[in-house]
Order: structure tokens, then sequence, then C-alpha cells
């Protein structure tokens, strides 16, 4: 009894102290079940943190460094603008450059220089594209585009950029716990990073407004959430968001790394769900914990260096961009200690990296590099986020570089976290900018020794600077000008005028030109000759030439060319009235054995009026050549364009030549291309025709008896809009010597000037071919050899136009026909004509045509006759007195009754200028004397069946 009551307590103790130990050991491994649970999430959560803070950085760093580029990239572009050579082509390479160094960001560039917009932009195959743009720039600019402008400046860029595609492929190398997800949130929307997508997720809208709130006002946050995908389970997690800074597109960004946490915990049940059934395999399963957890550690950190390999490869990617930079890049952590430097920095420096380390904690005072430590202290002392500056660094003792450090600062609550510094090696770009400011300095002293004087203006046009030359008073007044306005030097009617011109050259870069003059001291005026133009995108300058004397110069030719054009005015009267007298008996003459040939005559009377009618001929043309000239030298001559065949043209030149070649028994050829003979054309065919009459009938005259003329006609650039005619005379004559060819198209030059010469002429006929050539901006020339014959050539340029669609080829009216004409075309017809012997010809003219017709001795009478009689033509002479042609053809114009009147003029005036007088006085056509039988005849007969055709006379 005594021992049981001694074992009972015993056991009691023991059951209560196994119990006790069951319920310390389950508690003790429930207690760690939670430390480990707890670290494994906090281990998580902190490794999430730092991919998240590390992504976040390192995509900062990506943007500022494409920052950084694209200021280089415009300031590279504003100074190829001031040198215009080779600017299209460096643009496209330099624009190509910032494209494939920073693949994926960029969308498209449009780069604005001046009035012109170019975009650029990158195919998925690699092309590159370049086109002109109609862009507008501010108005069109849209949020996700990055403007990028100066003030005044030509040069002004807009980024489109891809913002979530760069950031999908840069945090791509951040490993994430299996399930989860990479977003970056953009104007409170969620951005898919992850590979192949997922599409957007749902998060409770407490917690979704909470995340925004924070990315709006910048602070970083860690958040236990919940989500839920499309179509998909609610899952738990964590959620950590790092703010981005930067200032590419508008509204705050932020990076979003989350991981589900029902996948830490599943693991740590099913291990411990047998701890419950016993203290042993409670035992061996918190032995079995330890070892999980350990592996679990072990793969944590394997993970962690997994991730650390591949930042590093990013980071050795990033060095393969840097060296071919020239460059090197160096992290600082947050101890101010140098945690990494590129290896390219041995080779830029020529110092080892172990110097450059030691240079930042204090064991080394190498002098270039302690400015990069010195900047950055002073930098993080005022809290600045970058620092940038520029130094010579002696790599040895025969080379000196220049090193352009860039460094990036990141704090977190006001204390230091960490640097990024990237170095590049600018000594090219360095020398060129130090080559371009002496050059600046050869360019001044360059400007000293012009001995005009030069002004350096604002673009407000304020004087700058001054470098004077010229007469004592003249620099001193400019001088006193200094610091005053431009339209401050002249009064204010110049001065509007310089302000301009002003103006205009800064805003289109080319040189206006203005002309200004004051008096001096003395009284005396001077004149100065002023250029503007742009010395660069702020400075405008003047160069002032004293043209004093070049002014009394021109005004003495000025007065003398004035006195030139009256004594041309006055010649041109002289002959024109000379003309006037001369074909007024010309057409009594011509007109009467137009009248005799057409009478019984013996054939030696038939001889004389032939001789007779070519002799009146002959000197028609001479009339004709001396009035041609003159109009061509008083500059009289316009160019009148009509639609024409050119092969059917020269045809019928040559037919006008048939008689004359058949006398001598000369062949005439015509020899065009094929391309002219469906060939229309639009220039002056009657100036044309005149030169191939002219060219023809002295190859004809000069060419001997049973000789050779050949007319060619080729045509050169058919397929454009326009075309050139070519023109070439040929023949088997007597040919030109070689010394005389030149003075062929001189006035009055005849090759044989004897009174003896064999050939007679005015010597006109080439010098009026070569100047009406001119005229319609074509070349004339000559080629020729004594006994061998001569080549005239001409080109012109003429516009193709479509073929008329119906050609109506004109029927030459025959003698008979002419005698009947009175018959067939019975016209009421008026003649107003004062001249007596005039007034007989046209009378001998209708009987020999057989019309009936009324006469008017001057306007006055025409205008009586016209309203008591209804008349269907009306012959009415330019010149007479008490009332001319010419104003009584407006006064019947006047009468509505009188509309379809016609009223040809009748005139031995054969200036143009007197023709569209008469054509804007109201006359319907206009014949000139010597007024000849076959023309009346041709006017009569195309009048007539005109107005029948209208309806205004019977048939």
């Amino acid at each position: 009894m005594m021992a049981k009551k001694s074992t009972r307590p015993n056991l009691k103790l023991l059951t209560s102290l196994g119990i006790g130990l069951v319920v310390s050991v389950l508690g003790l491994g429930i207690s760690f079940f939670f430390a480990i649970y707890r670290a494994q999430i906090d281990s998580r959560q902190e490794f999430l943190t730092q991919q998240t803070a590390l992504a976040s950085r390192g995509l900062e760093v990506e943007l500022e460094r494409f920052q950084t580029e694209v200021q280089s990239y415009f300031s590279y572009l504003n100074s190829l603008k001031t040198n215009q050579e080779g600017f299209d082509q460096s643009l496209n390479q330099s624009s190509r450059r910032l494209f494939n160094m920073f693949p994926q960001l960029i969308d498209t560039l449009w780069v604005k220089v001046g009035e012109e917009t170019i975009s650029f932009s990158m195919t998925p195959r690699n092309d590159f594209i370049a086109e002109t743009s109609s862009i507008n720039f501010r108005e069109d600019l849209r949020p996700d585009q990055y403007f990028i402008a100066e003030e005044k400046s030509e040069v002004q860029l807009i980024f489109s950029l891809n913002i979530q595609v760069f950031t999908k492929e840069f945090v791509s190398n951040f490993y994430l716990n299996p399930g989860g997800k990479k977003f970056l949130i953009s104007h409170a929307e969620f951005q898919d990073l992850n590979p192949g997508g997922v599409g957007t997720i749902e998060l409770d809208e407490s917690d979704f407004q909470r995340i925004v709130n924070d990315v709006e006002i910048g602070l970083k946050g860690t958040y236990q959430v919940s989500w839920k995908e499309l179509n998909g389970p609610q899952v738990q997690g964590v959620l950590v968001q790092y703010p981005l800074s930067f200032d590419l597109v508008s509204g705050r960004s932020s990076l979003i790394f989350l991981i589900p946490t029902e996948s830490l915990t599943s693991g740590i049940y099913s291990t411990y769900i047998f701890f419950f059934v016993g203290i042993v395999i409670l035992l061996g399963l918190t032995v079995v914990f330890f070892l999980v957890s350990l592996f679990n550690n072990i793969n944590s950190k394997k993970e962690i260096e997994s991730n650390l390999q591949k930042i590093s490869g990013l980071f050795d990617q990033q060095n393969l961009l840097l060296k071919e930079l020239r460059g090197f890049v160096f992290f600082i952590d947050s101890e101010f200690k140098v945690s990494h430097v590129s290896e390219e920095f041995e080779s830029i420096t020529g110092l080892s990296i172990e110097q450059f380390i030691q240079t930042f904690s204090g064991k080394s005072h190498q002098s270039s590099l302690s400015q990069i430590k010195g900047k950055m202290e002073a930098a993080i002392k005022d809290q600045k986020q970058h620092v940038n500056l520029e130094f010579d660094f002696e790599k040895n003792q025969a080379l000196k570089i220049r090193l352009r450090v860039f460094v990036k600062l990141m704090y977190q609550e006001g204390r230091l976290q960490g640097a990024l510094g990237i170095a590049t090696d600018i000594t090219s770009q360095y020398l060129s900018q130090q080559k371009i400011l002496a050059n600046e300095v050869s360019l001044r002293n360059l400007i000293k020794s012009i001995p005009d004087s030069i002004i350096i203006y604002s673009n407000d046009g304020e004087i700058l600077d001054l470098s004077l030359q010229g007469p004592d008073e003249s620099r001193d007044m400019i001088r006193l000008s200094l610091g005053k306005n431009l339209q401050e030097l002249v009064d204010i009617e110049q001065g509007k005028e310089l302000w301009e011109n002003f103006q205009k050259a800064r805003k289109t870069g080319k040189i206006q030109t203005s002309t200004v003059f004051w008096k001096n001291n003395s009284g005396s005026p001077r004149h100065f000759e002023v250029r503007f133009f742009p010395l660069d995108e702020n400075q405008m300058m003047s160069i002032s030439k004293d043209i004093t004397s070049q002014k009394i110069w021109e005004k003495g030719l000025v007065e003398a060319m004035e006195a030139a054009d009256q004594a041309s005015r006055a010649k041109s009267q002289f002959l024109a009235n000379m003309s006037h007298e001369i074909r007024t008996p010309m057409n009594g003459l011509l007109g009467i054995i137009d009248l005799l040939e057409n009478t019984p005559m013996n054939p030696i009377q038939k001889q004389y009026v032939d001789i007779i009618k070519n002799s009146g001929s002959s000197l028609l043309a001479i009339i004709r050549d001396i009035l041609d000239y003159s109009k061509i030298e008083s500059g009289s001559v316009e160019i009148q364009n009509e639609l024409f065949n050119p092969s059917l043209e020269l045809q019928s030149q040559v037919e006008i030549l048939h008689a004359l070649a058949k006398k001598k028994d000369i062949e005439v050829k015509v020899n065009a291309s094929k391309e002219t003979s469906e060939l229309f054309v639009q220039s002056d065919r009657d100036k044309i025709n005149q030169i191939i009459l002219n060219l023809l009938s002295n190859a004809i005259k000069f060419t001997p008896d049973h000789g050779q003329v050949e007319a060619i006609l080729e045509v050169e650039g058919i397929e454009d809009e326009m075309c050139q005619l070519i023109y070439r005379i040929k023949d088997s004559g007597i040919g030109i010597a070689s010394e005389n060819i030149e003075k062929l198209t001189e006035p009055f030059f005849q090759v044989e000037s004897s009174n003896s010469r064999s050939f007679q002429g005015t010597g006109l006929g080439l010098a009026i071919a070569k100047r009406m050539v001119d005229l319609m901006g074509g070349e004339f020339e000559i080629q020729s050899e004594v006994g061998k014959g001569s080549v005239f050539s001409f080109s012109i340029w003429v516009k193709k136009e479509v073929a008329p669609k119906e050609s109506i080829e004109k029927k030459k009216i025959t003698w008979k026909e002419m005698k009947e004409m009175g018959t067939i075309f019975p016209l009421k017809i008026l003649l107003v004509e004062d001249n007596e012997l005039n007034l007989q010809l046209m009378r001998m003219m209708f009987e020999q045509l057989g019309f009936q017709f009324d006469v008017a001795k001057n306007g006055l009478e025409a205008l009586e006759m016209v309203d008591a009689k209804s008349y269907d033509v009306v012959l009415m002479d330019v010149q007479m007195p008490l009332m001319n042609g010419l104003e009584a053809t407006k006064k019947i114009r006047e009468n509505p009754k009188n509309k379809n009147l016609v009223i040809i003029g009748l005139s031995a005036n054969v200036f143009e200028d007197d023709q569209l007088r008469a054509r804007a006085a109201g006359m319907d056509d206009y014949i000139t004397k010597p007024i000849r039988l076959a023309i009346i005849a041709e006017k009569l007969e195309f009048y007539y069946l005109k107005l029948r055709e209208e309806g205004n006379i019977s048939a």
C-alpha cells in the first residue's frame, strides 16, 4: 500500500510531466511554426521589396540616361543647324543611333527644323523609316509624348514613347516566386508587364485607392492585399510598389511587384499535419521542419544569388553599350563607398580600379578623381538628385583626356541609399568645341580687316558690338549709337524698312538688304547699303557699305538711260510714221498689181508685171525687217502662245518657198522625226514660222542651182510636260568663212558688202531670227564651211498640249472663185476710207471680187450711215480726220443693235500695240497695208460663213 501510494504520484507526475512535455513541445512546435512562417513571409517580403526597388532604380537610371542622350542629341542638332552642309545625313545617322541605344522605348520621333517636320520610326524588322510629317507641334501633343524645345530654337523634338513595352522588357530580368506578377501603374491604371500577359487584376477598392493615393504623392509601400484575376479565384498576397522618379510623360507612375502567400503556408501545414498525432512524431517532424526550413533558406539564398547573377548580366550588357560610348559605370553604396566599377575604367583612365576605390575611402588623393567625390559630397549636403561635371584628366604624361560624369543620387528619408555614376570620354567633342572657339577668334580677326562697318545686334535690335570702317564722321555717328535700337539710327520711314528686313532675315535665315542715308556733321548726305543676316540663335549681324559714290554714279547713269529711252521712243515713233507713209503708196502699188495680174496680158506685159511685183515684195520685206528689228530693239515684242503642230507648220513654210526653189532647181526636203507627227505644243507659232521662213529663204538664196536644202525637225524631252523643239536648216550652198560666222547675227552685217555683190538684202534677217530665239528662251547656232554649205540651228522650249479633237484644213481660193465672191457671199459692206488713192484701189478690188459697197470718208459719216442702214461688214480705216477709226468703232459698239456687226480695221501701222488697241476698241479683225486681194477675199469669206453659222445672215 505504501508502495502503491508512493508510485501513483510518480505516475501522475510523469503523466503531468508527459502531458506538460507534450503541451510544451506542442506549444513550442506551434510557436516555432509561426516563427518560421513569419520569417519566411518577412524574407520573401524583404526580397520582393529589394527586387522592386532595384528594378525601379535601374529603370530610372535607364530613363535618365535616355534624357541625357536626348539633350545631347538636341544640342547636336542645334549645332548642326548652323552648318547646313550635311545636315540631313547627320540627322538620319544620329536619330538611328538614338533608336538603337534605347530599343523598344521610342515609338516615333518627330524633328521640326524651321517649317519642316520629319518623323522617324523603327519597324519590328529594324527598318529605319524617315518621312515628312504634318504633326502640329504643341497642339497635337499627347500625354504619352515627350516634348523637347528651347526658346527661339529652330529645332524642336517630340518623342512618342513605349514606356510600358520598355519597362516590361527591362523587368523581365527580375525573378519573382511562382505566381508572382509585375505591373506598372500609371494614370491610376494597371499596365501588364508579365511575359505572355495576364491582363489586368481586380483589387479591393479600398486597397486600390490607398495604393493610388501613395503613388500620387510619391510614397513607396508594402501592402497585404487580395486580388482576383480574370475568371480566377480570390488570391491573398503581398504587393510592393516603388514610385518612379522621371518626367518623360505627364502623371505619376510606379512599379508594382506582388506574390501570393498561399504557396508559403501550404508546405508548412502539410509538414506539421502529423505533429498532433503524437509526441514522437511531433519531435520527428520538428527535426524534419528544421531540415525543411534550412533547405528552404538554402534555396532562397540560391534564388537571390541567381537573381543577382541576372542583374550582373544586365549590368554587363550595359557595359557593352558603354564600350561603344567610351565610358564606365560605378556604384556607390549607402556608406559612400564604391561597391562596383566597370572594367572600362582602367582602359579609359589608365588607373586601376583599386585607386578609384581608394579615392572615395580617403586613402588616395588623385586630384582629378577627387573632383567627383567633392562634387558628390556637396550635392548630398544640399540633397540634390544629380551631379554633372566635366574636367580634364591626365591619363599619362603624353595624353590628356576630357571626362564628363553624371551621377544619380538616391535617398530614403533624407539619407543616401546609393548612387549610380556614368562617366564618358568626350575628348573628341571637347576638341571640336575648342576648334570652333579658335575659329571664332580667327573670324573676329578677319572681321576687323573687312573694309565695311559691322554691327552686332540682339534679336530685339539692340546694338551690342561694333566694328567700324569708313570716314571718321560716319564712324563717330554710329559709335554714339551703341546700346540703342536699330530703328533709332535713321528716320521713321527708313527705320520701318530696316526693321522689316531685320525681322525677315531673322525669320528666314537669308540675307536681306536695305539702303539708308543720313547726313553727317557737315550736312553732306551719306548712303549706305546694309545687309542683315543671323549670326546665331541670339544675335544678328549687319554689314554696312558706304555707297555714296556709287549712288552719285547711278544718278548720272539713270539720267543717261532716260535720255536714251527718250531717243529710242523718238526713233520708234519715226519708224512707225515712216511705215505708215511708205505703206500707203505701197498699198496702191501692190493692190493694182494684184488686179493687173487678173487682166489679159501678153508675155512681155506679164514679165513686166512680175518684175514690178517682185520689186514691191522685196521693198515690203525690207520695210518689215527694219520694223521687226526696231520692235525687238525697243523691247515691244510680246510672245503670243498658240496651239499648233510643229511638223505641219514646218511643211507649210517649205511649201511657201516651193516656187522659188523650183526656179533654181533646188531640192527642198523635210525631215521631221516620228514623234513630231502627232505632237501639239503651245508657243509663238508666227515667230517660229518667221524664223524658219527667214532661214529657208537664205538657204535657197545662197545655194547654187541644182543644189539641196534640208529642213530637219527633232524633239527632246518628250516624256516631260515641257519639251525642246530643235530645227536645223541645212544647205549645200557657198558656205561662210569662220571669221564671219560670229558677225552674221549682227544687224546690217553682210559677208559681201560691195556695190557689185551677188546677193541683195538688208542684213537684218539673221539678226532678227537670233533675237527672236533669245526672246523665246532658246539657242541659235551656225555651223558652216566655205564651199561645203551651212547648217543654221535653233532650239525652243515649248509646252506639250493635248491634240485638238478636229482640225480644219483651209482651202485656197482660186481666181475664178474670187471673181464670183460677190454672188456666192452676198455681204452688205461699208468701206470707211479718207485716202483717195486707197479708196480708188479698194473700189477696183471690190469690183474685181463682185461685191457691192457704200463709202464713208471719215468716222462721223460712218456713224451716220451705220445708224441709217444695216450692214454686215465695216472695213474701217484707223487714221482719218474728224473722227478716227478707233473712236468710230467705240461709238458703233455702244449701240446694242450693232453687237453682231463685223468691223475690220485697215491700217499701215503694223506694231502689235496698234493691233491690241484696235481689238480693245471693239474691232473683230485687223488688216495691215498694203492690202492684198487674196487677203480681202479670205476675210470676207470667213466672216460670211461665221455670220451665217450664228444666224445673223440668211443663207
